[in-house]
């Protein structure tokens, strides 16, 4: 008997990820462009919506980042499932995995700080880019090698100690667990 592996996509995933493009490649100009030219407050409404607020709040702007990472979430069984499927390796998957994610880590830095030779000190490494190659990678390595039980216990042990350190770290000079813009 031989076994076929057939090359059926997900369209739901494929249209949700080019909505989210969509608007990382920046059409929320749309939205601000029509409250400006025509002051209607249906417009403004919108547009006030595609603007991050302050610190307290939430807009619909917010969710474009954390659906982009969902989406390379659930991406994972679909791409790493069936490289497995295929017989490629853990190992070699392992690599993979690793090399793609400190690709957009260094991405990340570059886009930050340019191509221009600086002090460490002077470095800014966090980006977005980098924060999407973590956590793909990570996310993946528990995928390859962890069942749906150990999954589930990493998703709430980081949940939980993502709280933790919120609640209970500080910035220097600042109470524990104040999460103002300040602290």
């Amino acid at each position: 008997m031989k076994l076929t592996i057939t090359s059926q996509r997900l369209y739901s995933l494929d249209a949700l990820r080019g909505f989210d493009m969509f608007w990382i490649i920046g059409a929320e100009e749309i939205f601000h462009k029509m409250a400006e030219i025509t002051k209607s407050p249906f417009w403004n409404t919108l547009s006030v919506q595609f603007n991050h607020p302050a610190w307290h709040g939430f807009a619909f702007y917010d969710l474009i980042f954390p659906l982009f990472l969902f989406l390379a979430g659930v991406a994972t069984p679909y791409s790493v499932g069936k490289q497995l499927e295929k017989g490629i390796s853990r190992k070699s998957l392992l690599f993979r995995v690793i090399k793609r994610g400190l690709i957009l880590v260094l991405l990340g830095v570059i886009y930050n700080n340019g191509l221009e030779i600086r002090p460490i000190e002077e470095i800014r490494i966090g980006s977005v880019l980098g924060r999407i190659g973590l956590a793909y990678m990570f996310a993946n390595i528990i995928y390859l090698y962890t069942k749906q039980r150990g999954q589930l216990i990493w998703f709430c042990a980081l949940l939980l100690g993502y709280w933790f350190l919120l609640m209970f770290n500080s910035a220097p000079g600042y109470a524990m667990g104040d999460l103002s813009m300040e602290g």
